[in-house]
């Protein structure tokens, strides 16, 4: 855990945090997170445990909203892949 906090604080910005977390998610909790298949987005299968037990580990808050609210902030989009299912998927707006 020591090594996963010292790889955590170089990580410094929101973005680099949020793709070191949705790495580690994809390597040892896909169930939970993980990039898509194609790598062009990420898709969180699991809010409640994924803000929980992974956003504190990574921010210094376990709010799944402002989780959301700081992904808009740099561009991101969400978007409800099923109906009465909670699995967001998040892409990148690029402009031009």
């Amino acid at each position: 855990m020591k090594q996963q906090n010292q790889i955590v604080m170089l990580a410094d910005t929101f973005p680099a945090k949020t793709h070191l977390l949705i790495t580690c998610l994809t390597d040892t909790d896909p169930l939970v997170a993980s990039f898509s298949s194609d790598g062009t987005s990420f898709e969180i299968y699991d809010q409640s445990f994924f803000a929980q037990k992974y956003l504190p580990q990574y921010f210094k808050h376990s709010n799944y909203g402002s989780f959301v609210r700081q992904m808009n902030l740099y561009g991101f989009t969400s978007s409800r892949l099923k109906v009465g299912v909670c699995r967001l998927s998040f892409h990148l707006k690029l402009s031009g």
